[in-house]
This record gives structure tokens, sequence and C-alpha cells, in this order.
């Protein structure tokens, strides 16, 4: 007989704090790729800076990669439905919160 909280079980009551967990990683993954990616001192807004300074024809080729790359997925994206779906993104962006909850709780910066 399974043990019960207010008529929930335990399994239950875990399941849905360990769906909780996951969704807060994957969020805090998706808040600080942003983060690094448009604050003023980001790391990767730095390091793109100072690529179109040493190198635009470069980043201009690189800028028209990844948006040539955004527009095929999108484009490709009614094959996948039809298919089936990864999850590779979800699990991306919970290793990468991840990542960043241990930073931002072990030195305090995200």
């Amino acid at each position: 007989m399974e043990k019960t909280l207010l008529g929930v079980s335990l399994s239950d009551v875990g399941g849905f704090a360990y769906s909780l967990l996951v969704v807060l990683l994957a969020l805090m993954g998706i808040v600080g790729v942003l983060y690094h990616t448009l604050a003023p001192n980001g790391s990767i807004r730095a390091w793109a800076g100072m690529l179109w300074a040493s190198h635009p024809a470069f980043a201009t080729l690189v800028a028209v990669g990844l948006v040539a790359m955004a527009l095929t997925a999108r484009s490709q994206g009614g094959l996948s439905r039809r298919v089936g779906h990864s999850n590779t993104p979800l699990y991306v962006f919970v290793t990468l919160g991840t990542f960043f909850a241990a930073r931002w709780i072990l030195s305090g910066v995200l």
C-alpha cells in the first residue's frame, strides 16, 4: 500500500518535484545563455565584438550562415513533427542550467 499525502501518493509528489526541477534548470540555462549573449560585459558579446573588429567579412559570413541554418531548421520543423521530435534542446538547456546554477551557488556569478 502506497503512502499518501492528502490523497496524493508520495511518488506523484516526487515526480512533480523532479519535473519542476528539470523545468527550472532548463529556464536557468536559457537565462544564462541570454545573459552571456546580451549583457554589456558578456563573454559572447565581447568575443563577437572582437571578431567583428578584426575580421568583419568573416563575421558577416558566420552571421549569414547562422541565419541560413536557423531558416533551414525552421522549414524542416514540419517534417520532424510527423516523424517525432527530439529532446536534445531540452537536455542542452538543462545541462547549461546545471552549470550556471552550480556556478551561481559556488562563486556568486551567473
